[in-house]
């Protein structure tokens, strides 16, 4: 472990255990909790993270300040922390992430943003495709205007359910966000926008078909519904 991954009390400078509520050294209280970028420990109230330099913001429009949505405790507010741009907020508690619109549109496409989030350079495997039905569902209010998030399959086939309010932004559980960003960098996001212009254009096709008295497809096995379901995923994703 770096240097700069050791927690230390923000008074005295002492290394510090990251969970104790105050330093064994000055007996100062501690307010540690993960950098939802490097996941290094932080003070809470520090401006910059040591190891990798996000910056505290307090900005309640990203969710600064703002209760868990898993969590739902007036106690476990979240904190954010921007790097070149993006914004994170981060629930000491549970783990959890919140990302506005904005910043979740760039980690999706920008794959500097993915390499500072990841702390890695290079492609990754996709990770293994969780079971949806293994977890009960419940829907989370957004952080910022209260109303329930939709639930969906991120990009239809990752297998990481993600919970979305289309103006404000997602919402992540503890290693969701990770295995996203690990998804669209091995390859993930792009099969998964090929099939989708596969679809679009065997729909064209079929309808065509349709028009000139040929008669639907029936072997296409394509419908006109889950098409439309598909574009609307990418209109949630990426505010189309």
């Amino acid at each position: 472990m770096g240097e700069s991954s050791v927690y230390r009390c923000p008074s005295c400078g002492a290394p510090a255990e990251p969970r104790a509520q105050a330093c064994e050294w000055c007996r100062s209280p501690l307010h540690a909790t993960r950098c939802p970028w490097c996941f290094a420990w932080v003070d809470e109230r520090a401006s910059g993270c040591p190891r990798c330099g996000a910056r505290a913001q307090a900005d309640e429009a990203f969710g600064a300040g703002r209760p868990c949505p898993s969590c739902r405790k007036p106690e476990t507010l979240l904190s954010v922390r921007s790097l070149d741009g993006a914004h994170l907020a981060a629930c000491g508690a549970c783990g959890g992430l919140w990302a506005d619109a904005a910043s979740f549109k760039r980690l999706c496409e920008d794959r500097a943003a993915q390499t500072a989030y990841l702390g890695v350079v290079g492609a990754l495997a996709a990770p293994p495709r969780a079971d949806p039905s293994a977890n009960d569902i419940v829907y989370r209010p957004c952080p910022i205007c209260a109303e329930l998030m939709n639930r969906f399959n991120f990009s239809g086939s990752s297998g990481v359910i993600l919970d979305a309010c289309k103006p404000h932004g997602v919402w992540f559980d503890s290693d969701e966000l990770e295995r996203i960003v690990a998804f669209i960098r091995g390859g993930g996001l792009d099969a998964a926008r090929e099939h989708e212009k596969l679809e679009l254009e065997l729909e064209r096709r079929r309808l065509e078909a349709a028009a000139g008295g040929a008669g639907p497809d029936e072997g296409s096995g394509f419908r006109s519904g889950h098409v439309a379901s598909a574009r609307a995923l990418l209109g949630v994703l990426f505010g189309d």
